[in-house]
């Protein structure tokens, strides 16, 4: 009767221990280690989705913004801390609130940004797709310049309404001279 007591014991610890174990996820080597080069910029993403097209749009969207981030990215945050004590030394109550906000903004326009690689496998009803982003600097670099050049015309372009308006505001003064030059004239014959 022991030794069965024993041996129930036993097979009800497995069991346990088999339903509450952590089941370890297997995911594509780029998600965990990244490929570095010096010509590209990097992202990894993971997204889910009853749709598999969906989870893979998704993931490729958090690549894009991961990507954007890492060029230019506008980052605010906020932390308050409160700490208030209530009550006599030997039963005083201390109060603590702890306030954590933080907003990351990206705007960028990502020319070149493309999948390098991408997994999708099914996990019960949904579609987990593993997406690795990359842009070739490069392109980046190209585009940079574009936009400063676009800058630079547009610059050139308002200098050069700036130096319009002021070439006619003398050409306006110049008559107006030879206006008050002629009734001068005129007023004086």
């Amino acid at each position: 009767m022991r030794k069965c007591f024993v041996g129930m014991v036993m097979v009800l610890g497995l069991v346990i221990a088999g339903c509450g174990g952590s089941k370890e996820v297997k995911v594509p080597g780029f998600m965990t280690n990244p490929p570095t080069d010096p010509n590209y910029l990097f992202a990894v993403a993971t997204a889910t989705s009853r749709d598999m097209q969906l989870a893979l749009d998704k993931a490729k969207q958090d690549g894009r913004v991961d990507i954007a981030s890492q060029l230019k990215s506008r980052v605010m945050g906020l932390i308050k801390k409160f700490d208030e004590e209530v009550g006599k030394t030997s039963d005083s109550e201390l109060l603590q609130q702890f306030t954590k906000v933080s907003k990351t903004v990206v705007d960028q326009t990502l020319v070149g940004c493309r999948v390098r690689k991408q997994e999708v496998r099914k996990e019960g009803e949904l579609y987990r797709a593993y997406v690795l982003m990359e842009l070739p600097l490069a392109a980046a670099k190209e585009a940079l310049l574009n936009q400063i050049k676009q800058r630079e015309h547009l610059y050139t372009r308002f200098r050069a309404s700036q130096s319009f308006k002021e070439l006619e505001e003398e050409v306006q003064k110049l008559r107006d001279f030879e206006k008050e030059q002629e009734k001068g004239v005129m007023g004086g014959e």
